[in-house]
């Protein structure tokens, strides 16, 4: 843990104050997959986007100017590896979480101030165990959420992150794969697997999967609250562009043979007309008409 750590009470509970995580090079993603990113409908991406070690982006999402898309290149190879580094940190390096929620891990109906947080029923008992969500879930307050399942989290159709925290300051770390399908969410979403929004979701945040892909459909990031334009990476790729064609010469007076022929043809051509009008005008002599 970086920082010296205070507890919080809130609601009868201690909560372990939380230190920022550093998201280094993936700071500027939005959206940053390990397989390919797919989408459906008009998703809009408001921060970078990346694909690495894989490269593939289907189905067109929106990537807004000034962000750009890096598939496995250099600055999405740095960005999965500092992704790697971040998700460790929000896993292991900020103390014993508090327990909240209840068995099924559904976070509905809390209040709370920042902090790290597990779902759990026994207090001080690390558990992985799914985390949930089905109704609202409010985070007031100034500092860090971090919240940390070993295995999956899943926002219902009805599900609501809302509060007065920043959503640059919520942190949800996920042991393996993350669904999206409520119409608002707050926070940073780093899934060791993958993570799909079903259609319509607002992501105040970024959404984040390592090994796995990415699934959009008719979605929007917003990240852009989060990230300094003055640190944005270079694209690495330019556009390509069609060569101009190269006009043959004829050697050494450099004339091209193009034009050459060209004017020969013209010339020729006039020849031809003026034998053409010459013969008409004979042929009218010697052949007056009747």
């Amino acid at each position: 843990m970086g920082a010296a750590a205070i507890l919080m009470t809130f609601g009868g509970l201690a909560a372990l104050a939380a230190t920022t995580v550093n998201l280094g090079t993936a700071t500027s993603f939005a959206v940053l997959a390990g397989t390919t990113v797919t989408n459906t409908g008009p998703s809009t991406i408001s921060g970078d986007l990346g694909v690495d070690p894989g490269s593939a982006v289907t189905g067109a999402p929106l990537v807004e100017p000034p962000y750009s898309t890096f598939t496995a290149d250099s600055v999405a190879l740095g960005a999965k590896n500092d992704l790697t580094t971040a998700y460790n940190q929000a896993a292991t390096g900020e103390g014993t979480p508090t327990q909240v929620g209840t068995t099924v891990g559904d976070l509905t109906g809390l209040t709370l101030t920042s902090g790290v947080y597990q779902t759990g029923t026994i207090p001080g008992t690390p558990n992985d165990g799914a985390m949930s969500l089905s109704g609202t879930l409010t985070l007031n307050g100034s500092g860090v959420f971090i919240f940390q399942t070993g295995s999956s989290l899943t926002m219902g159709t009805s599900s609501v992150v809302t509060g007065t925290a920043s959503p640059c300051d919520v942190f949800w770390q996920v042991g393996s794969s993350a669904t999206l399908d409520g119409p608002t969410f707050e926070g940073t979403v780093m899934a060791a697997t993958s993570i799909t929004l079903d259609p319509g979701v607002t992501v105040d945040g970024r959404v984040l999967a390592g090994t796995g892909e990415v699934s959009l459909s008719s979605d929007t990031i917003n990240a852009s609250a989060c990230i300094s334009t003055a640190s944005l990476p270079t694209p690495t790729s330019t556009p390509t562009t069609t060569p101009a064609a190269t006009v043959p010469t004829s050697g050494a007076g450099g004339t091209s043979s193009l034009v050459g022929t060209g004017v020969l043809v013209t010339f020729g051509g006039l020849a031809l007309l003026g034998a053409g009008v010459a013969m008409g005008t004979v042929r009218r002599r010697r052949f007056p008409p009747v």
